[in-house]
């Protein structure tokens, strides 16, 4: 009579395991203030910070700024890689802590402009960039300057400084 053994199934998960560090994820925070200032352009005054961080190396700084038109909003968003010898933030289950300053060294800068119902009233326009950014806890600073793009296509300088805490 043939001999019937049991059969062991060992299911490993494809994601994280719960509390087990991850290298990428998303923190945010509504600044006490904040201010964006683009060149001769009026100041806007921002009320979210996003960072996502997808990858050790690359984080991506996305700020909402209120338009100079009314009801307008707009997204700004800064990509860079860490600079040397910095560490990337602590994310578990796709949310980071922020606990250490974070210098950027930043790459690319793009805007898109959205009117009060969410919809998508430019497409993104990106450039590159040169600048850097530190955010830690309590307060970030941005100073952007816009590669050469030949005269009349270069981009201004952008200031970005908020309040966290």
């Amino acid at each position: 009579a043939a001999v019937m053994m049991p059969v062991v199934v060992l299911l490993i998960p494809a994601y994280p395991i719960a509390g087990q560090a991850e290298a990428f994820g998303r923190w945010q925070q509504r600044p006490r203030s904040c201010v964006v200032e683009q060149g001769a352009s009026p100041k806007l005054r921002c009320n979210a910070v996003q960072l996502d961080q997808r990858s050790p190396e690359i984080v991506r700084l996305s700020v909402q700024a209120e338009g100079v038109v009314r009801n307008e909003w707009i997204q700004i968003t800064l990509v860079g890689a860490l600079a040397e010898g910095q560490k990337p933030m602590v994310c578990r289950n796709g949310a980071c802590t922020l606990s250490q300053p974070l210098l950027l060294n930043l790459s690319t800068l793009s805007l898109a402009r959205f009117n009060e119902r969410g919809l998508a009233q430019t497409l993104p326009d990106a450039r590159s960039v040169q600048g850097t950014c530190r955010i830690d806890p309590v307060a970030l600073q941005c100073q952007v300057l816009g590669a050469d793009q030949g005269g009349a296509g270069a981009l201004p300088q952008w200031s970005i400084k908020a309040e966290l805490r």
